[in-house]
């Protein structure tokens, strides 16, 4: 897009804008639309007196919350992607400045947008230096490709897809400066990931999850995604994150696992903080006043943030 382009786009945003304003406020008739030409033709050769010459120009510049879309070639659809990133990100002096990325996954029936309504997401970025990436992950996927709905190809959207965009549009640090993390589903989803992928992620953490699905077989429309539980154990045991745990022994991953004791999601995660044990692999587990609710992962992420600034730096440093 030339900068001829971006004017006309500009100023006609803002036409509109002032137009509607005026009428709001009683100015109408010919004076008032002399006005609006006037300082409507004004705007528009001073924003090209601007952007003349420019062949890429920086939507966001200055915005700490980009919204994105990634196209999934696995699902023939373009799916949103909200970034935010720290209020420094465009400062000239940091233009060659690279940030850890916190992958949020969303619970069942959420989407991209869930956690910047659970918590402030632009506090929490300028405070701790990272850039966070929260991606659709469908209503009900449980972040798997799943075997019984061909549509449903959230696992590799996220790490085919979103990862690389986010690593190819943004100034990351990789894989030694990506964590996941999530709530509910999302919480299985990034202790899935770190599993089945442990070299894409330093580390991950889940709030309240879901870590074994088959405690939960008429719940959610888990069968729709995995077939019949007594039809398909197998599928249910290979896609439950609390069987997947024993993945990481001895790759040097850093976990954090926690969930409220009221929460009906308990009893799973002590399950998986005992195969933990069973299977050697070191996380940090804890359990405290809270239930499956929004209050309780508002909390719960500074938590997980501070876990995971630790290692970030330990990762900068290598």
């Amino acid at each position: 897009m030339n900068g001829t382009g971006v004017a006309g786009s500009a100023s006609g945003l803002v036409c509109s804008e002032l137009a509607s304003h005026w009428q709001g406020g009683g100015l109408t008739g010919a004076v008032s639309m002399k006005i609006r030409l006037s300082i409507c033709a004004t705007f528009a050769l001073m924003l090209v007196g601007v952007l003349s010459g420019c062949e890429k120009i920086k939507p966001y510049l200055g915005s700490q919350i980009r919204n994105e879309f990634v196209h999934s070639a696995e699902m023939k659809k373009s799916l949103p992607l909200v970034m935010v990133v720290p209020q420094n990100y465009d400062e000239a002096g940091n233009a060659k400045r690279r940030y850890p990325v916190v992958i949020l996954l969303h619970g069942y029936g959420g989407n991209a947008v869930q956690w910047q309504k659970i918590t402030d997401l632009t506090r929490l970025a300028n405070r701790y230096n990272v850039l966070f990436a929260c991606p659709d992950g469908g209503k009900d996927s449980w972040y798997f490709d799943s075997p019984q709905d061909p549509d449903s190809r959230y696992e590799s959207h996220i790490m085919k897809n979103v990862i690389t965009f986010i690593d190819s549009s943004y100034r990351t640090l990789g894989a030694q400066g990506r964590a996941i993390s999530g709530l509910s589903m999302g919480g299985h989803g990034a202790l899935r990931f770190i599993s089945l992928y442990p070299d894409s992620f330093l580390a991950a953490g889940s709030m309240s999850g879901i870590l074994d699905l088959r405690v939960f077989p008429n719940s959610w429309q888990l069968s729709e995604k995995l077939g019949s539980i007594s039809e398909e154990p197998e599928r249910w045991f290979a896609n439950s994150a609390v069987n997947l745990v024993a993945n990481l022994k001895g790759k040097n991953k850093h976990i954090i696992v926690d969930c409220g004791t009221e929460d009906f999601a308990i009893a799973v995660n002590r399950a998986y903080r005992d195969s933990a044990a069973v299977h050697g692999v070191e996380i940090t587990y804890e359990e405290g006043p809270g239930n499956h609710s929004a209050d309780y992962w508002a909390k719960r992420l500074p938590v997980h943030l501070d876990f995971f600034k630790t290692f970030f730096q330990e990762g900068k440093e290598k």
